[in-house]
């Protein structure tokens, strides 16, 4: 394997750490181009059973002072009587989040992701480009 001067040159100032300082800028604009904007789905928008976010009126169900939304009166029943059905988990932290708090962000599949935050939700949605 041979080198040629310009790469030789290269390593030389790589070592001494001359050119460590745009190697660097270069790796935090690439991290920073990675970061996206995450914008929250309304509450009212998303059916917390089914999971979707659609332009429809959801129906608003009241369970112990929180409220929660379904597409149907299948989905009200739901919400009213199984626990489950209003939580959900992080997937950044895996923490257990109730869905009538929940940061809502709707996925290219049009589904609802919940998360703990608008932190949680743009660290998630960034490791995925």
């Amino acid at each position: 394997m041979s080198f040629n001067l310009k790469q030789i040159a290269a390593a030389a100032l790589l070592s001494t750490g001359i050119l460590l300082a745009p190697y660097a800028q270069a790796n935090e604009s690439k991290s920073q181009a990675q970061t996206i904007e995450v914008r929250a789905e309304k509450h009212s928008d998303v059916c917390m059973v089914t999971n979707n976010v659609a332009l429809m009126k959801m129906i608003p169900v009241e369970v112990e002072g929180k409220t929660y939304y379904g597409c149907c009166q299948g989905c009200v029943g739901k919400l009213k009587f199984k626990r489950s059905v209003r939580f959900a988990v992080d997937p950044v932290t895996g923490k257990e989040v109730d869905k009538a708090d929940a940061f809502i962000v709707k996925d290219e599949n049009n589904k609802a992701v919940y998360f703990e935050s608008k932190e949680t939700a743009t660290k998630f949605f960034s490791n995925k480009n």
